[in-house]
């Protein structure tokens, strides 16, 4: 077996040349391909890790409540008229001047004289005062609420008045509202829920002793008024005070329930400005000047209602 013989000498250079060339164009093929493969790679996007966004919800922004009135200082609170029974204060409210509405809330004064207005309005400003006390009697002043509006602390509500804002006979008209109203900021009182009111309907000669949810509590016969002096009707009010006056001789020691509702048609009565009461009476026959004559029974389920319990004429 023969071996291959070796190359010549120009045999070498021409194996070293085309073998250079070989390898240059190989590593030449490489470089070209690693370029294409660097360069594919840089403009080949970088993927990005998907972020999950959560859009805030937007805080709804409070529309602020109303101003109410600032509190008159005291003596600005003096130099009012004061709203009691005999006064006749012209700038109070009465039904036609109002929606009234049972709100089942009594209202006690926190203060000697609270502030009365003609309107809710945060520029309003007072027309009388209403006193934590019962004039002549003494006794604490309690009254029903009829409305409320929206306002910073707590608002306005509409509250019933002992007094008139006119009297039977005025400016020619024979007949007057039995009841008003006022305004007044409910920061000045301390509320408190009832679930009874007092009706008595004229259509019917009853007084009843009715729960919120409309049950009858109590009811009887009572003898009214006449067409001459008649006991209020359309008319809301509130119990004002629940009394024994021994200077009241028929009522025979009974106690006397005071409405803050007045005749219609008596501009006074009995010394007074026609007051309307609900109170005993001996005889269980006859009519009165307006009042309610009622039974000793109903006298004492109304001295267990709380003061300032509304009152609604029909």
């Amino acid at each position: 077996m023969t071996e291959p013989s070796a190359p010549q000498q120009g045999d070498r250079r021409r194996w070293w040349i085309v073998g250079a060339g070989a390898l240059a164009v190989v590593v030449a093929a490489a470089t070209v391909a690693w370029s294409l493969t660097d360069s594919g790679r840089e403009a080949r996007p970088t993927p990005t890790a998907a972020v999950a966004t959560t859009t805030p919800t937007p805080t709804p922004s409070r529309t602020p409540l109303p101003a109410v009135p600032d509190r008159p200082s005291d003596e600005a609170l003096a130099a009012l008229p004061l709203a009691f029974h005999d006064a006749v204060i012209g700038q109070l409210l009465d039904g036609s001047q109002v929606d009234a509405r049972n709100q089942w809330t009594t209202a006690t004064p926190k203060a000697p004289l609270v502030p009365l207005y003609a309107a809710p309005d945060a520029d309003a400003a007072p027309v009388a005062t209403l006193s934590s006390s019962v004039s002549t009697i003494n006794t604490p002043t309690a009254t029903a609420v009829w409305g409320r509006s929206a306002g910073e602390d707590g608002g306005m509500v509409l509250v019933s008045t002992p007094s008139r804002n006119r009297t039977p006979g005025d400016g020619g008209v024979a007949e007057a509202p039995s009841s008003t109203f006022a305004w007044a900021r409910a920061a000045d009182f301390t509320l408190a829920g009832t679930d009874r009111e007092v009706r008595v309907d004229n259509a019917t000669g009853t007084i009843a002793i009715v729960h919120r949810d409309g049950t009858v509590e109590t009811s009887e016969t009572a003898r009214l008024g006449t067409p001459d002096d008649p006991t209020p009707a359309a008319t809301k009010t509130y119990m004002e005070a629940n009394y024994v006056d021994p200077q009241v001789p028929y009522t025979q020691g009974h106690p006397i329930a005071l409405t803050g509702a007045h005749s219609s048609k008596l501009a006074g009565y009995g010394g007074n400005a026609a007051l309307t009461a609900l109170h005993f009476y001996p005889d269980p026959t006859g009519s009165s000047h307006g009042c309610v004559r009622i039974t000793a029974a109903m006298t004492d389920a109304l001295a267990e209602l709380p003061i300032g319990t509304p009152i609604e004429f029909t």
